[in-house]
């Protein structure tokens, strides 16, 4: 049962987000160069034949022969123009056609690079494909990437006899031929190239969670996605010297460790600084990012009726995809950029079994926000074995650069049929908020999670509201005995007193509830007479937020009117959540205590509040 609503400080926090910067470094570019002489797209004719590259399985490289079919203009399209091509040979008769993670897979005719395998059919003639010409493909680097630039933070770089000593591409000795520069001007809108064509990478491959986290990552980056893949090694999971050679398994990392969400494919063309294109069609087509690319072992490809595919695991990574546009993907080799550091330290409260998990999420905050709390409700069932009804309590630790302390919030929850994924969603919230928030950078970013879990109902009704007497005057103090009962246990009470303010008259609210239930209401973001100005105002504020843990009680009155006041907001109108709290804490009109339950139920009782000066008359 998840109680809270959303609370308006997270929809003030969303709104402002189109004003997010980031410490950002726009690299100028320069038209990509393979390492290999090139076709020209306006040489090519039907019945040319030539030669593709992939990997079928491990990490070695094969050839297999293509034939020209046709050229097909897109129009308006991106790519503009695709090369009909049909497949042959013994490498294809075994892996049942062009097969999904050939995405990139390099074609040559006469030993000049063309382009990429970059579509196929589904249940259809699995020996016939679209390449996506080398010079739609390198046009993604006419585009700028963005490189996020921290302080305080080097990322290591090749020296320059490494980068001299990247292989080159496979290719027959004879007529190499002089290299010729790649790059076009080409800005029309993009658009898929056909529905009838199915890009040739991998599905997400996602490792380490549940089968509905696969289901709502799929929701959330609008790709089919599968439970495989995963790391390979568990020791030196960055390599920095290596290098890539065409038609080489490449793999794209959204989140790496512990869980795993990527993608396969491979490489089409290197120049001699580190640059690579690959797969030949769009990731998630999400323009200038900072994608991990690693290197990836193949363990079969695996024959299908709709299309065949294959079975890979994710090796070190080695560099960053930097371009995810609709020709290709783009990256550097070398390059490497800080991630968000996740961790998970889950309790099994029933077993008394505990498990820390770790993993990495790519820094996009637009993305990551949503995927990292998906990630952690996959893994928590995982953990837990089971989904269903429960109590959780939930403690974040975020961390990073402009949070030399780091922010914490803890809370419980109770859910009768998801405690697994309910117990998240204030975490996903409050992880947008912070990670999208429009008043500074924080990376490098830590999110940290600890959970304890338990089937049990850990739950505590309200079932009693006692007031001593029925009218009181300003300072008074009120003497009230709440009842408790813990979920199928025995009656508590406890005594507390609020004061009344010295501004209150008439009838007042003595009410008792769970915090959560009808919270304070932010009447100064509201009514629209304030803002929350800064990030240290923003985590107060957040902070501020009731807990479902919390038995609240509050004597809540109405003003007695003053003379003197101006028209407008009151001082009090202007209060945000945490000092309306602060306020009312001390002035006694407000008691909180926290308990090991989530707290349900809510009590009212009206009382009387007799001004001095009526009681002055009344003496007089």
């Amino acid at each position: 049962m998840y109680k809270r609503p959303l609370s308006h400080i997270f929809f003030v926090c969303l709104i402002l987000t189109l004003l997010v910067t980031t410490h950002v470094s726009w690299a100028s570019q320069s038209s990509f160069k393979p390492t290999v002489p090139v076709l020209p797209l306006e040489d090519l004719k039907p019945g040319m034949k030539g030669y593709a590259l992939t990997v079928i399985q491990g990490q070695k490289v094969v050839s297999f022969p293509v034939e020209i079919i046709s050229i097909v203009p897109q129009l308006e399209s991106r790519p503009r123009h695709l090369i009909m091509i049909r497949v042959s040979g013994d490498v294809i008769d075994k892996t049942g056609g062009i097969a999904a993670g050939m995405s990139g897979s390099p074609v040559y005719i006469g030993q000049k690079l063309i382009g990429a395998i970059g579509y196929g059919f589904n249940f259809s003639e699995h020996n016939i494909g679209y390449v996506t010409p080398i010079e739609d493909m390198a046009s993604v680097w006419n585009w700028p990437e963005v490189k996020k630039s921290l302080p305080k933070f080097t990322l290591p770089l090749e020296k320059e006899d490494e980068k001299e000593s990247h292989k080159e591409e496979t290719q027959p000795e004879e007529d190499k031929g002089e290299n010729e520069e790649i790059g076009t001007n080409d800005t029309t809108s993009p658009e898929s190239p056909s529905d009838q064509m199915t890009p040739k990478a991998l599905p997400l491959q996602i490792s380490g969670v549940s089968q509905r986290t696969v289901n709502k990552l799929e929701n959330v980056l609008g790709e089919k996605a599968v439970l495989a893949g995963g790391i390979s090694s568990d020791e030196h999971i960055v390599d920095y010297k290596a290098a890539f050679s065409p038609g080489d398994g490449v793999g794209v990392l959204l989140a790496w460790g512990d869980v795993t969400v990527g993608a396969i494919g491979t490489v089409t063309s290197v120049d001699k600084d580190g640059r690579f294109l690959a797969f030949g069609h769009p990731f998630l087509e999400r323009g200038a990012v900072a994608f991990p690319a690693a290197k990836v072992n193949i363990h079969n490809v695996i024959p299908n009726l709709a299309s065949p595919f294959k079975i890979g695991s994710f090796s070190q990574i080695v560099g960053t995809i930097t371009q995810d546009r609709a020709e290709a993907i783009g990256g550097q080799v070398g390059y490497f950029t800080p991630s968000i550091d996740a961790s998970l330290r889950f309790k099994d409260v029933d077993r008394n079994v505990r498990a820390l998990k770790r993993f990495h999420v790519v820094p996009d905050p637009f993305m990551s926000s949503e995927m990292t709390s998906i990630l952690y409700t996959g893994l928590i069932d995982r953990l837990w074995g089971r989904i269903g009804e429960g109590t959780a309590r939930v403690s974040l630790q975020i961390e990073g650069y402009g949070l030399p302390k780091g922010w914490t919030r803890s809370n419980m929850f109770f859910s009768e049929s998801n405690i697994g994924g309910d117990s998240l969603r204030e975490i996903q919230e409050i992880i947008k908020a912070i990670t999208l928030n429009p008043y500074k950078d924080i990376y490098p970013l830590g999110i940290h999670l600890s959970v304890e879990m338990t089937q049990k109902p850990n739950l505590i009704f309200i079932e009693g509201l006692k007031v001593e007497g029925e009218t009181f005057r300003p300072g008074d103090k009120i003497p009230v005995e709440i009842t408790l009962r813990p979920y199928r246990g025995e009656q508590s009470k406890k005594k507390f007193e609020l004061i009344v303010p010295q501004d209150a008259a008439g009838p007042v609210e003595i009410a008792v509830r769970g915090g959560g239930i009808m919270p304070l209401e932010e009447d100064a973001i509201i009514q629209g007479w304030k803002t929350i100005e800064n990030f240290d105002q923003m985590l107060k504020e957040i902070s501020a937020l009731e807990t479902n843990n919390e038995v609240i009680l509050e004597l809540n009155y109405a003003k007695v009117p003053d003379e003197t006041s101006q028209p407008g907001p009151t001082k009090e109108d202007l209060e945000l959540l945490s000092q309306i709290k602060e306020r009312r804490l001390n002035e006694g009109s407000m008691r909180i205590f926290r308990t090991d339950y989530v707290v349900e139920g809510l009590l009212r009782k009206i009382v009387q509040i007799v001004p001095e000066t009526n009681n002055r008359q009344e003496r007089e």
